[in-house]
């Protein structure tokens, strides 16, 4: 019982001066570890939420920005492809993704603080694979993803986003 005790208070007693040492430490010893510490306790917080649903409000779909029909997901993605240029006629856009949305009221909110950007702005009605339906907040009318990507870093800082993806545009349909 006192091997045990003992144990306990020479245990007590290394955390007790480990402390102690840490606290008397020079600053610049200091730094680069509260750095390290505040970047795992304070991780980033996820720009959108990505909650599957089964089916997204109908609000989304009556508001005049919204695309004219619904689209895929995968559609939205832009891939390697991209890079080659595209004939003038069907010329594809591009615009930055915003958010992807089951409740139009997170929609509306970021669309709102995103009024002040001086872009156009686009919702998308989208469904996954799994047939769930979004709305995809989109931002820009860009002619390459480079174009985009360029105003990525002031799209991110005025909203305070952590990424604003790339994506490809539906094309429009002509309205009969």
């Amino acid at each position: 019982m006192f091997a045990k005790l003992g144990l306990i208070l020479l245990i007590l007693l290394f955390g007790a001066l480990a402390f102690a040492g840490g606290m008397m430490a020079p600053d610049d010893w200091r730094a680069p570890m509260q750095a390290f510490a505040a970047r795992w306790r304070d991780p980033p917080a996820p720009a959108v939420p990505h909650v599957p649903a089964a089916a997204a409000t109908a609000a989304s779909a009556t508001t005049p920005a919204t695309a004219a029909s619904v689209v895929s997901t995968n559609a939205l993605l832009v891939t390697s492809d991209v890079t080659a240029a595209a004939p003038a006629p069907g010329q594809p856009a591009y615009a930055l993704q915003l958010g992807q949305f089951v409740d139009a009221g997170d929609a509306d909110a970021l669309e709102r603080a995103a009024q002040g950007l001086g872009l156009p702005l686009l919702r998308i009605a989208a469904v996954d694979p799994n047939r769930a339906a979004w709305t995809v907040l989109a931002a820009g009318r860009f002619p390459s993803p480079a174009a985009a990507q360029d105003a990525a870093a002031r799209v991110q800082a005025v909203l305070k986003l952590a990424s604003t993806p790339v994506i490809k545009l539906p094309e429009a349909k002509p309205s009969s």
